[in-house]
């Protein structure tokens, strides 16, 4: 399942890719930052499971709507791992991506341009665990942040952005077949601090 899902990830970034090299106004931005919070509480022991903070990556691909807005397609990725927070040494890897289909605006315009931005996707959860499945859960996100253009090819953005992902309440969760991890709770947030390079096409 995993597999056919990085296929499906690699499907969307060249259909977006596409579209947007089909104008004006496009703009590549990778970026690189920090990922915090994130937890479950598993109903079983009353427990709580959190997600360590780590250093993620990812990319932007944005294209002009109008002259203050644009369409945004977000990609971000963290290596992490999940512990019960009464055994830290009790965890095991986990994988976190998010893709979502959105848009911008800007505050106000110059050579320094803040603004904010939002979208919806998917969350993509692969654990390293024996027994432990993928998940796949709708989830959505919002931000702001500043560009700054030294030259009229190439920028810089900084990024702070929150993910807010849904999750059955008292489901189970990465279980295939005997699996007895089962949580409490709907969302499963997170937050992410990013600076990345602005190229302009």
């Amino acid at each position: 399942m995993y597999r056919a899902n990085l296929l499906i990830i690699g499907l969307m970034l060249i259909g977006a890719s596409c579209g947007a090299a089909a104008a004006d106004g496009l703009e590549f931005s990778p970026f690189t930052g920090y990922r915090f919070g994130g937890s479950f509480e598993d109903s079983g022991s009353d427990n709580s499971l959190d997600v360590d903070d780590t250093a993620g990556w990812g990319f932007t691909v944005s294209q002009t709507a109008s002259k203050t807005t644009r369409y945004e397609f977000l990609y971000s990725h963290q290596d992490t791992s999940l512990a019960d927070s009464t055994d830290p040494n009790n965890a095991f890897d986990l994988d976190i991506h998010y893709l979502h289909l959105g848009g911008a605006v800007d505050v106000y315009q110059d050579r320094f341009t803040p603004y904010i931005t939002g979208g919806l996707g998917m969350t993509f959860m692969n654990p390293g665990h024996r027994g432990y499945d993928d998940e796949t859960r709708f989830s959505m996100s919002v931000g702001g942040g500043l560009k700054w253009y030294p030259t009229e090819r190439l920028g810089i953005r900084f990024e702070m952005r929150g993910y807010s992902t849904l999750v059955n309440s008292n489901g189970s969760l990465f279980c295939d077949g005997g699996c007895n991890l089962q949580i409490n709770g709907d969302i499963f947030p997170q937050f992410e601090t990013n600076l990345g390079l602005i190229f302009r096409f």
